[in-house]
């Protein structure tokens, strides 16, 4: 008798546990989307900058990136005609607990005001951590995919 009372109080503790979870899912999946379309329309102000580690898609170093930094640089390349498509695709969060690890795949167009277009399909990796009840990214790692446009 005493089995079945702790079952029945834990299968609610696992919904609850399970629901809060698919709402961090939910959140983190959300603000990268807002992250991609702000990035699509030219929107800096609409970026979330946090300070995060960095692993390039042209390989080298990790490199630590300022968000000060990084907001300049953005708005000075925008202000100079930079246009940016970024389709993402295969789009995944897993939740543990603070952290949570997004996954996706995405078909990027580029094209800078002066210089070749770019066009390139890569793999990509982003580590957040919820402080305050905000998803922060704390680490980003993007790689060239082969072949170019799998489906």
């Amino acid at each position: 008798m005493r089995r079945w009372q702790m079952m029945a109080s834990i299968v609610p503790l696992l919904f609850l546990f399970g629901e809060a979870q698919a709402d961090d899912k939910e959140d983190v999946l959300a603000r990268m989307a807002s992250f991609y379309s702000a990035l699509n329309a030219g929107n800096v102000d609409a970026i979330q900058f946090t300070p995060h580690t960095a692993y390039n898609v042209e390989g080298g170093l990790i490199a630590t990136r300022d968000p000060e930094k990084m907001k300049a640089w953005m708005t000075g390349a925008f202000a100079s005609g930079l246009k940016v498509n970024v389709r993402t695709f295969h789009e995944n969060a897993d939740v543990y607990g603070n952290t949570a690890v997004f996954t996706c795949y995405e078909r990027v167009k580029v094209n800078p005001p002066e210089g070749e277009p770019i066009n390139d399909t890569r793999r990509v990796t982003v580590v957040l951590v919820k402080q305050k009840g905000e998803w922060g990214t704390v680490h980003v790692h993007l790689s060239y995919l082969t072949p170019v446009n799998p489906e």
